[in-house]
Order: C-alpha cells, then sequence, then structure tokens
C-alpha cells in the first residue's frame, strides 16, 4: 500500500511534483474516511462552502473542535499545495494543521476549530466594538506570522491571499491566519514567476497580477489593504462598483492628512488616539508602494506596529515572569545583569558579560540589548513543573520568545553555580542546546534558551493533545538518532566524566524533520538528580551513579 504522504504527492502534476516536497509535518495524523464521518457525526454541522468544497465541524475524541475541509475531487492538486504549503507551517497565529485525509474518494484537510470566524465578518457584518489596542494586537499577530513564512522558515513560504476573510478569530480575540490553497513555496529564490494569476480582487498586489510576478512584498501588498480595513472599518472592495479602498486611500492621501483623517472609523478616531492611527495610515501607505523595493518587510511592520501598541494604548496586564517568581516578594530596587554564556558557534553578537554596559545583555540572535527586567517583565507561559524546576516560554516586548528553567532544590554558593555553569556551556555543538545566559542570586537559578519549536521527539513520536503521533519514516529516525548521538558524543569528549545523566526522548528536542539536538545538558552537575522512569540505567536507580555508560544505557532505550 502506498504512503499517504506520496499519495498527497501524487496529485501533484508530474512536471512540478519536485518542486513540492513537505519538510515537515508537525504532528500531522493521517485520518481515514470513516474517522472523519465519526468526527463529524457524518458531516452534520456545515460551516461554509466555496469553490473547492465544504468546510464541516466536528469533535475529536478528546473533545477538541476540529474544522474539516472537505474538497471536491477535481481540485484534489489544489488540495495537495495547500495541505503541503500548510503541513511546513507551525506558527501560534497560523490556525493549526491537524490532519488530512487521502481516502480514494475524500480528499480531506483537518484544522483546529477557531471560534470567533473571520476578521471580514467581524468587521463589516457584526456590531461588536472592537478597540484600537485588539485592532493592533490583531495586525501585529498576523505581521509576526507573516513573518515568519516569509524568512524564519526553511522553505520560504508565501501566502498569496492575505485578507480579512482568512484572519479568523479565537475566543479571546487572537488572530490566526488561514486558507493556503494559493500559497506557493519559494524552494531556491526570492521570487516566483507564474501564468496562473489567481488572488482576491482589492487585495492582490497589481504588480503580481500585471507581470505573474510573485514575492513576500505581494503579501506585504496586501496587509497594507487589511490595515486599511482595521482603521477605517470599510470594506476593500464594495459591491456596487464604487471606488475601492486602496483607491480612496491614496487620492484623501495625495490631498493632505485631514481628508484621511476623514476614513477613520469614528468608534476608534478619538483625539487620544489620533496620532497612533495616523502612523497606522502611513505604514499602510508604505505596504501599498508600487515600488517593491520601497515597501518594508514583514519584520519591519511587526516592529513599527509593537512600537505603535506600546506607545499608544494601556496594554493588558498578563502574568509576567516577574509575577511567578517574585509573588509575595518585594521585587529588588536594582535589578543585577543577566550573564552570558559562552557564545555559541551560530552566534552574531554575544560578547562577555563583563565587557557588557551595566544591567545589559547581547542577544545572540538579534543583536538587541535587554537587562534583567526585560526578562521578568516578560509575558510568560508555564510549558511544565518537573523534578529540575518549572519550564516557562517567555516572550519580551519585541516578540522575542525564549525559554527560561527556574531550578529548585540547587544547593550551591552562587561562586559555585556560575563555575559549573560555565563549564557545562562551554561545550559547543549544533546537536546540543546552546544555553544563552543564565542568572543566580541568593533565592533564585534561571537558566535561558532559545525557543525549539518543532518539540520534541516524545510528543512527535506518541503523540500531543489529542493529535495522535506524526508518521516519521526509517530515514527521518536514523538521522534523528545519528543527531541525537552525536550531541551526547560531544558531551562524553569533554572529559572522562563529563555525561548528560537524563537522555529520554523528551530531552531530544528537533530542529527539522532531519535533525535534533540534546536539552537539559550540564543540569547534572548542578547536583539535580532525575528520576527518569524507563530509561535510567540499573546503577543509576540503585545508587545514583552517573556516567558516561549510563547515558549510553539511556541511548539505548531511547
Amino acid at each position: 500500500m502506498d504512503h499517504p504522504e506520496n499519495i498527497v504527492t501524487q496529485l501533484i502534476h508530474e512536471e512540478h511534483r519536485s518542486k513540492w516536497i513537505a519538510r515537515s509535518n508537525h504532528n500531522v495524523k493521517c485520518f481515514t474516511e470513516d474517522e472523519i464521518k465519526r468526527f463529524t457525526d457524518n458531516y452534520k454541522t456545515l460551516l461554509g462552502r466555496g469553490a473547492f468544497g465544504e468546510v464541516y465541524q466536528g469533535v475529536l475524541e478528546d473533545k477538541s473542535m476540529i474544522a474539516v475541509k472537505r474538497f471536491i475531487y477535481n481540485v484534489r492538486e489544489s488540495f495537495a499545495k495547500e495541505l503541503i504549503v500548510h503541513r511546513e507551517i507551525n506558527h501560534k497565529n497560523v490556525v493549526r494543521l491537524i490532519g488530512y485525509c487521502v481516502d480514494e474518494s475524500a480528499l480531506m484537510v483537518v484544522t483546529e476549530y477557531i471560534p470567533k470566524g473571520n476578521l471580514s465578518n467581524i468587521l463589516h457584518q457584526d456590531s461588536m466594538p472592537i478597540t484600537l489596542d485588539t485592532r493592533l494586537r490583531i495586525a501585529i499577530e498576523c505581521a509576526k506570522a507573516l513573518d515568519y513564512m516569509h524568512s524564519q522558515m526553511y522553505t520560504q513560504i508565501i501566502h498569496g491571499d492575505i485578507k480579512p476573510a482568512n484572519i479568523l478569530l479565537d475566543d479571546g480575540l487572537g488572530a490566526k491566519i488561514s486558507d493556503f490553497g494559493i500559497s506557493r513555496l519559494i524552494n531556491t529564490e526570492n521570487t516566483l514567476y507564474t501564468l496562473n494569476v489567481i488572488g482576491s480582487i482589492g487585495y492582490m498586489d497589481p504588480l503580481f497580477a500585471q507581470s505573474g510576478r510573485l514575492t513576500a512584498k505581494s503579501d506585504v501588498y496586501s496587509f497594507g489593504v487589511v490595515l486599511l480595513e482595521l482603521i477605517t472599518r470599510k470594506k476593500a472592495r464594495t459591491e456596487d462598483g464604487e471606488i475601492g479602498l486602496v483607491e480612496s486611500f491614496s487620492q484623501s492621501l495625495s490631498e493632505g492628512i485631514r481628508r484621511v483623517r476623514e476614513m477613520f472609523d469614528s468608534e476608534i478616531a478619538t483625539s487620544s488616539d489620533m496620532k497612533t492611527i495616523e502612523e497606522i495610515a502611513k505604514l499602510a501607505g508604505k505596504c501599498l508602494k508600487m515600488e517593491l523595493t520601497k515597501r518594508p518587510h514583514m519584520l519591519e511592520v511587526a516592529e513599527r506596529l509593537r512600537k505603535l501598541k506600546k506607545a499608544a494604548c494601556q496594554v493588558q496586564e498578563r502574568p509576567t515572569l516577574f509575577s511567578w517568581i517574585w509573588k509575595n516578594k518585594q521585587a529588588p530596587a536594582k535589578t543585577p545583569p543577566l550573564e552570558s554564556s559562552s557564545s555559541s558557534q551560530n552566534a552574531r553578537t554575544v560578547a562577555p558579560a563583563e565587557k557588557m554596559p551595566s544591567q545589559e545583555i547581547g542577544s545572540t540572535m538579534t543583536g538587541q540589548l535587554f537587562d534583567l527586567k526585560d526578562l521578568l517583565g516578560a509575558s510568560t507561559e508555564v510549558l511544565g513543573k518537573g523534578t529540575i524546576g518549572t519550564t516557562y516560554r517567555a516572550t519580551l516586548d519585541s516578540g522575542y520568545e525564549l525559554v527560561v528553567k527556574r531550578l529548585k532544590d540547587v544547593d550551591l554558593e552562587e561562586a559555585v553555580f556560575k563555575r559549573l555553569v560555565t563549564l557545562f556551556a562551554a561545550i559547543q555543538n549544533k546537536h546540543i542546546v546552546p544555553l544563552l545566559w543564565y542568572y543566580c542570586s541568593k533565592d533564585e537559578r534561571l537558566l535561558v534558551y532559545n525557543v525549539v519549536p518543532m518539540g520534541s521527539l516524545a510528543k512527535v513520536l506518541h503523540g500531543d493533545q489529542g493529535s495522535g503521533p506524526a508518521q516519521l519514516d526509517w530515514e527521518q529516525r536514523l538521522a534523528i538518532s545519528l543527531a541525537a548521538a552525536r550531541g551526547v558524543q560531544a558531551i562524553h569528549l569533554a572529559g572522562p566524566s563529563s555525561c548528560h545523566g537524563n537522555i529520554k526522548s523528551s530531552n531530544i528536542l528537533l530542529t527539522g524533520t532531519h535533525n535534533a539536538c540534546v536539552s537539559e545538558h550540564g543540569l547534572i552537575t548542578l547536583g539535580i538528580y532525575y528520576n527518569a522512569s524507563g530509561y535510567c540505567a540499573p546503577e543509576v536507580t540503585r545508587n545514583r551513579w552517573v556516567s558516561q555508560k549510563s547515558d549510553v544505557y539511556s541511548f539505548g532505550i531511547l
């Protein structure tokens, strides 16, 4: 029987098949048609119809809500392309792909269900009030997702149809980009020429419509139109043939800012917010430039929107790392500096801590400077609690995400702790998750790492949150095993007593479908004892005697 992924690829015309190879699966499951029928109660609840087919609501066995997009058979190549593009993306502001079905008479895509519907309906059909702060947040979340697709993925993805109807909103009005039906994978160059020019009138980049030249800046143009809709609450294109929103905006802009102000939604156009809305309008104007080189990149757009939101809007208080750690404690009057571990092989801007300005540290990824206040003020979510302490995902004001481990039961003097951390952080290898920074005080020990978005091998092998295990072929499993082995080998080569002490599938993080790195390296040297049931060598269970050979035992289980 042919593998489901091969069936998907076979649906694409042979001439173009080599350009549509998925490199990631992010734990996507292949369902049977019978399973889909059970999830949807035999397609009972219709959510919508389109040229591609129909969308139904369903419920997984774990009670999580799903949306099932059922394609008509004569668009099977469109189905295959949409699936391949969507499965490449793993971002919190993109609708999560859960699975698909490629039975002989059924082509379906299964995604998470987003309850509030799309932004277009909320802007133009509902009377629900939307604050400027909420509109800015929606714009920022979409901009971050597009920047991720354009510049942070192994294979660049151009959405090709950015519009409010393709921006879904959850219960908290959090934005998630959807519908990758006409998206493109750009495997080698940053530009694609196509004779198949499709998109949405009113949002499509005129340069793409004229020449068939599709670039990331095409999405930037469409996003500029979305910004205009957010601040005017007017449709990009009216049904009565009146002048479109972009044309009306351009005409008003040429007549002066006062004419532009007349277009703003009166609900948000207060005197206190007018300057902010004007700046959003100017940013939209830059996105709508006819010259590609004059349009900003999505990273610039996201950063500009973030600064506007921070300056103009009272941000709703969220849990911060400070509130988690210093709850019921008095904050220090002056926060001490974070200290940098040894720079990694891929670092671009790390400087030794003693050379940094007071209370600042350089980021290995962005070159930004920030101090402990930035880290403690970051919005956070608890990822997990275990024997070593609590792990948080921290999001800085800039949008940069970090993983922070707050250690517990580390009974070491500060000087000893710093020396041990410096020693294990000095072991550098592309298959070891590098320690970026650490913080040490009388009461607290923090270790800071980059986020590895694909997650752990355990989640891929055994499933997570009802989505079921991913399908890894033998080549992928072998490549992941080899990468993990090289990471452990690098630790062992550091010295005869150098070992990991906690090798298990949840500590192998995936950086790609054929690559992996070892996490939580060095914590055993801090006196943290693990009880990894099922992975410990007998001598570790009996005597807590950890060695390189006990790592080998655990790796055998892995």
